[in-house]
């Protein structure tokens, strides 16, 4: 039997035509007395101009001095500088400082405010579908526990995006190399997701494409991120990150994913930068299965399968 959704269990969702191309995710279900529509946005690259927090910091960490008490208590100059912004608005010491703090302390020292260009996405519409362009709603979750991801696909009885691009019908599809299919998403008839393309591997008589469950994602080590928070000039916000990760004292957490950590700066509006070298792969490769090439029905965005994963594990796969 057919599974049903509700309409904020579809938001988001990705949207992939019959080639195995992404035509953009579900932004709104419009539903009216005669018919249901799905907008559908796409996200395009773009970038903004924003305060240089880093260098305003390094600047007003230049000019701070350790007074004798400061010493007494082997203040840091960023717990020093914490302190003086905090007197000079009038704050209390637990009360965490934002980057708008920052910028109107150097101000108020005549202290050059320096911009940056900032990457990042723009949502615009790509266009509006009914439920019947439809051919399957597949709704899975790819790895466990923490390393967990919840992916929803619509797929589509169409070509619409192959079409949008220019890009011909696959009539058969053509051996490729690793390099061509590594980390695609694979997804079976009926639209669950299956896990992600390693690597071509060779059966007797034929090739076909290894599966694993688990896409490696970042993570940072909070240990190597409070030092460099410290070192930045940004020690008010590690009080803040440990009651937003709910880090009671003397537990022991050892490290945060990235997305977590963006969704801390998204929801707190407060942002820094996490250097590449504080950055661990949290998440391992877990082999999920070997699927011989012809069972593969396109390859696009993703890799799309004739047949569903429990019938591919009935077989063995």
């Amino acid at each position: 039997m057919e599974r049903a959704y509700r309409e904020d269990e579809l938001l988001d969702s990705i949207v992939l035509d019959s080639e195995g191309y992404i035509y953009g995710k579900v932004g709104k279900i419009d539903i009216k007395e005669d018919e249901i529509s799905l907008l559908v946005y796409e996200t395009k690259p773009d970038e903004r101009t924003a305060v240089d927090i880093d260098f305003v910091r390094e600047e007003l960490l230049k000019g701070v001095k350790l007074p004798f008490t400061a010493r007494l208590q082997r203040l840091s100059r960023s717990e020093v500088l914490a302190r003086n912004i905090q007197e000079e608005f009038d704050l209390k010491h637990e009360e965490p400082l934002t980057d708008e703090h920052y910028i109107k302390y150097a101000e108020r020292l005549g202290i050059e405010i320096p911009s940056k260009k900032i990457a990042e996405g723009r949502k615009e519409p790509k266009g509006t579908l009914t439920l019947s362009d439809v051919k399957t709603i597949g709704i899975a979750t790819l790895g466990t526990g923490e390393r967990s991801r919840v992916i929803r696909i619509i797929l589509l009885h169409e070509p619409k995006e192959a079409e949008f691009r220019k890009i011909p019908v696959q009539k058969k599809v053509s051996y490729r190399d690793t390099k061509m299919i590594r980390e695609k998403l694979v997804v079976d008839s009926n639209g669950l997701a299956v896990g992600y393309a390693d690597s071509v591997v060779l059966f007797s008589d034929s090739p076909g494409i290894r599966v694993y469950s688990s896409k490696p994602t970042d993570s940072v080590r909070l240990s190597w991120l409070f030092l460099h928070l410290e070192k930045i000039g940004r020690p008010d916000i590690i009080e803040t990150i440990k009651k937003y990760f709910e880090i009671e004292r003397g537990s022991y957490v050892y490290r945060v994913m990235m997305e977590d950590l963006k969704d801390f700066m998204k929801n707190t509006k407060i942002t820094f930068k996490v250097p590449e070298n504080l950055l661990l792969e949290r998440s391992v490769k877990e082999f999920l299965m070997d699927i011989p090439w012809d069972i593969v029905h396109k390859i696009g965005d993703v890799v799309l399968l004739q047949t569903t994963h429990s019938e591919l594990k009935s077989k063995g796969y």
